[in-house]
């Protein structure tokens, strides 16, 4: 595969602000169906 015209892949920053974009995806819905009481 080419990586080489990937620009997300030299920001330093880049695994780090993925993993947490994934964290909030389960999360802010987990949160929101908690509070709706879906999972009681």
């Amino acid at each position: 595969m080419n990586f080489k015209y990937m620009p997300e892949l030299e920001w330093g920053y880049g695994y780090p602000f993925a993993l947490t974009l994934m964290a909030a995806s389960i999360a802010l819905p987990f949160w929101l169906f908690q509070r709706k009481g879906w999972l009681k």
